[in-house]
């Protein structure tokens, strides 16, 4: 290479893809290399990324920002056929993978940290998953460890061999779900049942309404791992040899949902109400969840009972006296299934009948 030419990009595997990191000069590309260690490649590039608006960016930064547009640039790629979960992930020795998920500043990075000390490394941030089987596809990117609270770019970037992380087996699956709520309580680890970890998955997911059947393929593979769990925490490492001990634990086998796929419903009458188009739904005896757009709606009790009623639009006073017929005789009926109704029809999951509008 002659004196002052660019270096070749450094290609590392990010979930499975290839990924072509373009730098500077040799100094970065060491850099690179170093807090890439576990995912460089000689495999030649499916994608790259771009160091558009980097150039002028202090050292922390720019190696922050090349590490979000890996991720970004892999994600991409699997869009659709894969599902991709915001989540860190680690596995035993035997290939099997607990991932711990959550929304930022829920301390997914601290969690594995920890974890990894005691299992294989495979991602702090990203899960991505083959279907159906639930093949974890690695992501060892550096660990992006917060250094100014004030400043969340400014994050440093530390190579997983540098942390003394495990490494993993050549192949995990996932088996095991931990939804991360810091700062609550300490109580630790409970069971939650599919729905209510469906509609708190959802949001930490990446293109998931590419996925045919969203809704289906996330309760299985929750169902496929036990069901799910929240961990109720301050400090992770109290809780380490419980997470640790939950790829021990014989769990009984959760039986799966009744599938609602989007169909085409009959019209109804200028006094009917009806359903709203959705993308997909699965229920759990009366817990319901279903997508309209990319949100997950909970439903139970009544809400399950008007939105399953509503596969065929009807009036008003025929859902009451089904309510009744479900639920009991109710002196105020009329008024709490219109307040029901109401409540639906605001989160965008059934339609009034004409002239109608919330009061």
């Amino acid at each position: 290479m002659q004196t002052g030419a660019v270096p070749a990009p450094v290609v590392v595997r990010a979930l499975g893809v290839p990924v072509a990191i373009p730098v500077a000069d040799a100094a970065a590309r060491d850099r690179v290399r170093r807090q890439w260690s576990r995912a460089l490649t000689e495999e030649p590039a499916a994608t790259a990324i771009s160091l558009d608006g980097l150039a002028a960016q202090e050292s922390q930064v720019h190696d922050y920002a090349l590490t979000v547009r890996v991720t970004m640039a892999a994600l991409e790629a699997t869009a659709g056929h894969r599902l991709n979960l915001h989540a860190g992930a680690v596995a035993d020795p035997h290939g099997r993978a607990v991932a711990v998920l959550g929304a930022s500043g829920t301390g997914k990075t601290t969690a594995v940290r920890a974890l990894a000390g005691r299992l294989g490394y495979l991602s702090d941030e990203t899960v991505s998953l083959s279907l159906p089987d639930r093949t974890v596809h690695p992501h060892p990117k550096p660990l992006s460890i917060c250094v100014d609270p004030d400043d969340p770019r400014r994050k440093a970037s530390v190579s997983p061999d540098d942390a003394g992380l495990v490494t993993p087996p050549g192949v995990a699956r996932l088996d095991r779900l931990v939804l991360l709520h810091r700062g609550r309580s300490t109580d630790g680890l409970r069971p939650v049942t599919t729905p209510e970890a469906i509609v708190e998955v959802v949001p930490q997911t990446s293109s998931l309404v590419l996925l045919t059947h969203p809704l289906l393929t996330l309760a299985e593979v929750i169902d496929a791992c036990g069901g799910a769990f929240v961990l109720d925490y301050v400090e992770f490492v109290d809780h380490l040899d419980e997470v640790v001990g939950l790829l021990d634990r014989d769990l009984p086998e959760v039986p799966g949902p009744e599938h609602h796929p989007p169909t085409d419903l009959p019209r109804g009458g200028d006094d009917d109400w009806s359903r709203a188009p959705w993308l997909d739904a699965v229920q759990y005896d009366d817990q319901l969840v279903v997508m309209v757009g990319d949100t997950a709606h909970l439903l139970a009790g009544l809400g399950t009972t008007l939105w399953l009623a509503l596969g065929r639009p009807q009036p008003a006073d025929q859902l009451v006296e089904l309510a009744q017929e479900v639920h009991g005789a109710h002196p105020s009926a009329a008024e709490v299934v219109g307040s029901a109704l109401g409540e639906l029809a605001g989160r965008g999951l059934v339609v009034g009948p004409a002239g109608w509008s919330p009061t």
